[in-house]
């Protein structure tokens, strides 16, 4: 039996296939178990899980698996990653554990751990909950004497929405009016109320709470690649922007009237600009990764505020923020984290009420007019499902640096395999000032086709 491993952002796999069987989560959840309980007395744990039908089934047995190590869990049911981090947090749990894969699509499921203070677990930590599980299933786990108890805590998603609203004056957005693509996800639980309770009004779409489309051609992700179906939306209703979150409720993305699409380096520009200008942004720094637009760095930097690169994935923004002390952190994807002492995670509904409010107090002022002066450079990200063929990755990284060299330092090609989606690979380029999106287009076309040309010459030489 493969190893179970944690991932940039959590466990992955295909819901049905290991690690995620109901056998598998019992087994996780057992070594999560153990996990805890060689550190604290009487540990207790806050778990929740995406509206993935899958989930429903699979969180039980991670629960199972808890409560027979002796665990006392709290189910919050359906919740966003950020609202079961956040209730973790308040009520002082040991663990907050999430079954959910983020944005990707049905078929896939996860589990995301944080610890006692809302955080990712550290690697040291994940590592350790790896061993744990080794050996399973042919090695037996005891069971605790006293089970612990499973208690439903729907109840404490209340505090999650009150914290939120009481981030703003009462009813203080009610000349906002905002369409939420949920992508039929957890954020259908919490982010339509929270925007009605401070007057918006709101038009709800793609908030099924059974999930039996989560993620498929709506939410965050398939807005920042399709964005026309939202832009029609909030022209039709006549609102002033749409906001689409993704299935677990941690990735924002907003689009306007006029067929705009802000990311997660559009809303970073915007709310670094504004808590700079309020003297809140702590050392006038903001953090974001190495797929930030050079365009935006450069543009803060004439701005006074410095930007620090951290490495891919929220796990390292998280740890960069931190690590540093500072307000304000995203990714070109759209987590966006703000560390104002009470959130530690990346919450697209809670960044989509930080920007509403910024909005507003810029009243008559739009999206459009506050980035303005962000000169961004063109920038496109491809996504190519690939085999993992033996020896294929040398040769890939060489085609890039070979495309690099060509290029020159203006312009950058980045190349990853994707850590949440098996067998997918991206390319990321970015093009000079004189460069028109058009051009940096074909070019991540022209770069996606040689790689796939080495990967079939790859997997040929592999068939012989």
């Amino acid at each position: 039996m493969p190893k179970v491993e944690f991932g940039s952002d959590g466990i992955r796999g295909i819901a049905g296939e290991w690690p995620f069987t109901s056998l598998s989560l019992v087994h996780i959840g057992q070594a999560l178990g153990q996990f805890v309980c060689s550190r604290f007395e009487h540990p207790f744990v806050v778990v929740g899980r995406d509206t993935r039908p899958s989930g429903e089934d699979l969180l039980p047995c991670l629960i199972a698996g808890l409560t027979g190590q002796g665990i006392d869990v709290i189910d919050l049911g359906v919740m966003t990653t950020p609202g079961v981090a956040f209730v973790a947090r308040r009520q002082q749990a040991n663990l907050g554990v999430i079954v959910s894969a983020s944005h990707n699509p049905l078929e896939y499921n996860g589990i995301k751990v944080v610890g006692p203070n809302g955080l990712r677990l550290q690697r040291e930590e994940e590592i350790e909950i790896e061993s744990l599980t080794d050996g399973y299933p042919a090695r037996a786990v005891e069971c605790a004497a006293t089970p612990g108890q499973q208690v439903d805590g729907q109840h404490l998603i209340e505090f999650y929405i009150q914290d939120h609203v009481a981030r703003c004056p009462a009813k203080s957005l009610e000349n906002l009016r905002l369409v939420l693509d949920c992508a039929d996800g957890a954020a259908s639980r919490v982010a339509p109320e929270v925007f009605h309770r401070l007057g918006a009004q709101v038009l709800s779409i793609n908030d099924d709470v059974k999930g039996k489309n989560i993620n498929y051609r709506c939410g965050s992700e398939y807005t920042q690649q399709h964005p026309e179906n939202l832009v029609d939306t909030v022209r039709q209703h006549c609102a002033d922007y749409g906001f689409a979150f993704d299935g677990d409720g941690d990735r924002l993305i907003v689009v306007d009237g006029d067929g705009r699409v802000y990311d997660g380096s559009d809303l970073l520009f915007v709310l670094a600009t504004y808590f700079h200008s309020k003297g809140l942004l702590r050392n006038n720094t903001v953090i974001t990764t190495s797929l930030a637009n050079r365009g935006l760095i450069e543009t803060l930097d004439r701005a006074g505020i410095r930007t620090v690169l951290a490495g891919k994935g929220d796990r390292n923004l998280e740890a960069a923020m931190w690590g540093g002390d500072y307000l304000l952190g995203s990714e070109p994807g759209g987590n966006v984290i703000i560390n104002d002492g009470n959130h530690t995670a990346a919450d697209a509904v809670y960044a989509a009420l930080v920007l509403s409010g910024v909005i507003v107090s810029n009243w008559p002022s739009s999206l459009a007019a506050l980035t303005a002066w962000l000169q961004r450079r063109p920038q496109v990200t491809v996504t190519r499902k690939l085999p993992v063929v033996p020896t294929l990755e040398e040769a890939m990284q060489e085609e890039i640096r070979r495309w690099q060299r060509e290029l020159g330092d203006s312009s950058r090609v980045l190349y990853w395999r994707s850590a949440t989606e098996p067998g997918a690979f991206r390319v990321m380029v970015e093009g000079n000032r004189e460069s028109t999106p058009e051009q940096v287009s074909q070019l991540s076309e022209a770069i996606c086709q040689a790689l796939q040309a080495i990967a079939e010459q790859a997997g040929e030489t592999v068939d012989r």
